[in-house]
């Protein structure tokens, strides 16, 4: 493992810790959309739906079968008297009467008067009558009108995220339309004039943008409506250019160009622009130079958009977007801030940690049915440290092993907790 270098004093900067409650504080206003309901799956609700009838509508059969009047059953059963069929979508023409039964399929309407079905492998059958093997008892293998669900109740709440089986809640209770909260309009900017396309071939001192396909990806992943305004060069007017472009979305996205040195634009044309700067640098590893600002845009002053300054080195963009930002996109989306914490036992020690929360690329697996109370077991792997720089470390890693600020050494064995990623 690369052991990492004696790090400056950070004491001033924010902890990880502070900035959350930061940007949980920002204001949000998720944009209400009406969406037919065959475009809708991965939005959230913005209003509840509700049971337009009763669900099911009629008495309905759960299986193929006779309907009959259980009071003409003797515990041996009976012989009834067939008088008609009911298929599903069909509506019974006529009432049960004493000593009748008829044929019923799985799905439809129970005839008034009857209140039970016997399968049709209880039911000896002859040309004109049914002789009845076994008595079933009232109402079963009857589905009551309403028992699924009574006509008028919330059959999802505000919020809901509509996946597979929303949908078809959503499609049983005839809404066509749905009130949903549209996706977060989201703008990726790279800058620094060493990068190029990703299908160009760099030259001596350049490297390909792996930045903006990352967040592009990441961003899209989290439900978000993404525009890619690729990379723009170290020079000012065109940088500034490019962020207008990008301060039009509901939030914009620059990876690079936010530390103090001569080419690093960001932060001052973010002040230019009138940006409240609610984060600078903050005590994490890796991530430091991170910006949180809130931008107003000149032209259509009541609009603000969120701006996420994130460092050139792709594995830091990736941690901060995942730890941090992804907090406001989710409210952005109508939801709240959700992680996926997991646990493991390291398999190997791990020597003390510095000032800074650290964010180790890792591997968790485990082993199904050895003691846990979740029947498995995991083990921790931490990957080598090569620097904030190495995205083919991240790309093999499944999780994030946190370390705490200036954490004692970890034996092998220590139960740690990891970010899922």
């Amino acid at each position: 493992m690369m052991q990492g270098m004696a790090e400056p004093d950070v004491s001033g900067l924010l902890t990880v810790q502070q900035a959350i409650r930061i940007i949980d504080a920002a204001e949000v206003q998720p944009r209400v959309v009406r969406v037919p309901l065959d475009q809708a799956a991965g939005l959230r609700l913005a209003a509840p739906l509700l049971a337009d009838r009763d669900y099911p509508p009629f008495d309905r059969s759960l299986m193929d079968g006779y309907a009959v009047r259980v009071a003409d059953l003797s515990s041996d059963g009976a012989t009834l008297r067939v008088v008609g069929e009911v298929a599903a979508g069909q509506w019974p023409q006529q009432r049960l009467q004493q000593g009748e039964t008829v044929a019923i399929m799985t799905g439809a309407p129970v005839p008034e008067g009857a209140d039970g079905v016997v399968p049709v492998e209880d039911v000896e059958k002859t040309e004109d009558t049914a002789r009845i093997l076994r008595n079933p008892g009232a109402r079963r293998y009857v589905a009551a009108r309403g028992s699924d669900c009574p006509a008028g109740k919330t059959v999802l709440a505000a919020g809901t995220m509509l996946g597979p089986a929303q949908i078809a809640v959503a499609a049983s209770v005839g809404a066509a339309q749905v009130e949903a909260f549209a996706r977060p309009k989201i703008a990726v900017l790279a800058t620094g004039d060493e990068l190029v396309p990703v299908g160009v071939e760099p030259g001596p001192s350049q490297i390909r943008n792996s930045n903006s396909p990352m967040l592009v990806a990441l961003l899209r992943r989290m439900g978000c409506e993404v525009d890619d305004l690729g990379a723009a060069p170290d020079r000012p007017e065109a940088l500034r250019e490019a962020m207008l472009r990008g301060l039009e979305h509901d939030a914009l996205f620059v990876s690079g160009g936010m530390s103090l040195g001569t080419y690093d634009y960001v932060p001052r044309l973010l002040a230019e622009l009138g940006a409240e700067l609610k984060l600078t640098k903050l005590r994490i590893k890796p991530g430091k130079p991170f910006i949180f600002a809130r931008v107003p845009l000149a032209a259509n002053p009541e609009h603000r958009c969120y701006v996420f300054g994130l460092p050139g080195n792709p594995v830091s963009a990736f941690v901060c977007t995942v730890r941090l930002a992804s907090r406001l996109l989710a409210r952005m989306a109508g939801g709240t801030p959700h992680e996926r914490w997991l646990t493991g036992r390291m398999d190997v020690g791990l020597p003390a940690n510095g000032p800074r929360e650290f964010y180790q690329p890792a591997v968790r697996t485990t082993t199904p049915g050895i003691s846990s109370a979740k029947g498995e077991f995991a083990t921790i792997v931490p990957l080598g440290w090569k620097g904030s720089a190495d995205v083919f470390t991240l790309a093999a890693a499944n999780v994030l092993l946190v370390r705490g600020e200036n954490e004692p050494p970890l034996p092998k064995g220590t139960v740690v907790r990891v970010l899922e990623v």
